[in-house]
């Protein structure tokens, strides 16, 4: 399957996904750098409340542009969506672990361990049984499995040898959040044995979320 993925951004300063063309996963960037694609998106799905992830402004001015857009999410975005002043009725709010048929797709949303209530998403392409796998801003995968899948979307955020030695040079403040980086993110090592136990012959994989902590001499 071509075009599968479009990344319109993927890192701490904003995160937004583009599946199979009308899927939209987060909106934490600016209304302009989505608006080329609104025309095809039919769905957006949600994974958690930081700004990297839902732009507020951006939200409130797409469900403006498009007010009969779906939106999936879990539970605990309820109320930050109808504050923004999305429709009830547009919001699909969905179980962990379970799988629902939402016509063109099947969706499930799956555990993400941070620092708020968060979640990955399987989503499968009925029409040619195409399976998606994506996750970010998670501290491990412990407990899940998506075996043989098309296409894996993971974050790889940094490496563990990499942020050693940078928590050895760096000062106090910089120590207290580097400290935390691994309680709430996956990292390089984490993404790779994932995908090593999951990926079939033909499954293709790309790494998201990734920071400088993932590159030697990177400040």
């Amino acid at each position: 399957m071509n075009n599968i993925l479009n990344i319109v951004s993927s890192s701490s300063s904003g995160n937004c996904y583009i599946y199979n063309q009308d899927l939209m996963l987060d909106v934490g960037v600016s209304f302009s750098k989505i608006k080329p694609y609104l025309k095809d998106i039919k769905l957006l799905c949600l994974t958690h409340r930081h700004q990297d992830h839902i732009n507020k402004k951006t939200l409130q001015r797409l469900i403006f542009e498009k007010p009969t857009i779906k939106i999936i999410c879990g539970k605990w975005l309820v109320k930050i969506l109808v504050e923004i002043g999305v429709n009830k009725k547009n919001i699909y709010v969905l179980e962990l672990n379970k799988k629902y048929d939402l016509g063109k797709y099947i969706i499930e949303l799956i555990p993400a361990i941070h620092d708020v209530e968060n979640c990955g998403y399987k989503i499968i392409i009925k029409k040619d049984d195409y399976k998606i796998f994506h996750i970010t801003d998670t501290a491990n995968l412990e407990g899940i499995e998506a075996k043989n899948y098309n296409f894996f979307s993971i974050e790889a955020n940094y490496k563990q040898e990499i942020l050693e030695k940078h928590l050895k040079e760096c000062s106090l403040d910089e120590k207290v959040y580097l400290e935390r980086v691994p309680k709430t993110h996956l990292s390089w090592n984490q993404a790779n044995t994932f995908l090593i136990e999951n990926m079939g012959d033909n499954s293709v994989f790309q790494y998201i979320h990734e920071s400088t902590y993932n590159f030697e001499g990177d400040e």
